[in-house]
């Protein structure tokens, strides 16, 4: 990442290499500076030591490319006065290249252009000083060097985009997960406001049943109170359960249409995901209590947003004796968090439970609903 490039000043592993490999070879050049005859007696043997200090500031390329590039130079211009003319440029000229493509990638226009006229000068100072080179060849490596300088450039620009995007993705993801937590807030915010008024009828009918029961102490009269106080609590206990397996409905004006069920999974798995989404289904399949249904049916909704648009998509229904398990798998999509939580909270209203794994950039998530033998 760009950010991390602009700020990181640690001299890395990477760069301690380069420079040492670099060194190696400047060793074995100085060494045949050395030992050839047409060099001249100032080619001493302290040449091959001494020129470490020109290849030494390329470990710092990333920590400090600019300074790098003033040491070489200097570097450069003090061996050239203690040892003459001799055959530099096959390891100088890479230095070179790589310290200004890092100049031009790690630093701003500024001192990237200063990094770019230090290795201008360090091209023609060698240009003059070199065996196998001579300052008609300083226009071509000053333009190489601009080549690795231009290229440097790009890849800042690219790396700085990345970076930007990155952002971006980021503070989409955060918007989505809160956007989930408001849905979720204004789900039971509605639900706590229907349940008030249920219960507020429901326990006015039941204050009226016991206000009408006779008070001769008729015991068949009482009995029957009883067995309509009791019948009208499940009623109560059913529309309760009518109300909280809504809660996870989708904000927005009251629906007109009968609320789906698991009958609708095949056609909302074609809608999302296309035609070769598979659905599978396992067991005795029979009708559930309403909540259960339309709750399972979000469950998978959720989980089909945690995926991403490729077609390898699962889906399994299992009918078992006193629960229904819900399974899907296919690939991790962007989201997959904030899909997942609220599958979760569908499965907590029936006390029920959810297990998601993610493992090589694929989602397995398994939801378990109990339900009610008696249903």
């Amino acid at each position: 990442m760009m950010h991390h490039m602009a700020t990181d000043l640690a001299v890395k592993t990477r760069d301690i290499v380069i420079a040492a490999v670099l060194s190696v070879l400047g060793i074995g050049l100085m060494v045949l500076n050395v030992a050839d005859p047409a060099v001249g007696g100032n080619a001493s043997i302290l040449a091959v030591p001494t020129f470490l200090v020109l290849t030494a500031p390329l470990a710092w390329r990333r920590a400090a490319p600019t300074t790098a590039l003033a040491a070489t130079f200097a570097a450069l211009l003090a061996h050239v006065a203690l040892f003459g003319f001799m055959t530099r440029c096959g390891v100088i000229l890479p230095a070179v290249f790589i310290l200004v493509f890092a100049n031009a990638t790690f630093l701003d226009l500024r001192p990237a252009l200063l990094g770019l006229a230090l290795a201008f000068a360090v091209v023609v100072l060698l240009s003059v000083t070199d065996r196998q080179i001579a300052i008609v060849d300083a226009p071509l490596f000053c333009g190489l060097s601009a080549a690795f300088w231009g290229i440097g450039r790009l890849v800042r620009s690219r790396s700085r985009l990345v970076d930007a995007l990155d952002v971006q993705t980021d503070e989409l993801r955060s918007a989505r997960d809160e956007r989930a937590r408001l849905e979720v807030a204004t789900d039971r915010a509605r639900l706590s406001v229907e349940l008030e008024g249920l219960l507020q009828r429901r326990l006015g009918e039941l204050a009226r049943i016991v206000d009408a029961a006779p008070s001769d102490g008729d015991p068949r009269a009482a009995t029957a109170s009883l067995a309509e106080i009791e019948r009208q609590g499940r009623h109560t206990l059913e529309q309760l359960r009518a109300v909280v397996g809504v809660l996870r409905n989708e904000p927005g004006d009251a629906p007109t249409a009968p609320p789906p069920t698991l009958t609708h999974l095949d056609a909302m798995l074609v809608r999302v995901k296309g035609a070769d989404a598979r659905l599978t289904v396992e067991g005795n399949p029979r009708a559930l209590p309403a909540g259960v249904e339309l709750s399972a049916y979000r469950i998978v909704e959720h989980l089909l947003g945690a995926l991403d648009d490729r077609r390898d998509v699962d889906v399994r229904v299992r009918f078992a004796g006193d629960a229904l398990e819900l399974t899907i798998t296919g690939s991790s999509g962007r989201g997959s968090r904030g899909a997942i939580e609220r599958a979760r909270e569908r499965t907590r209203l029936h006390h029920g439970s959810l297990k998601a794994i993610v493992r090589d950039g694929r989602i397995e998530a398994v939801a378990l609903l109990p339900v009610a033998t008696a249903s």
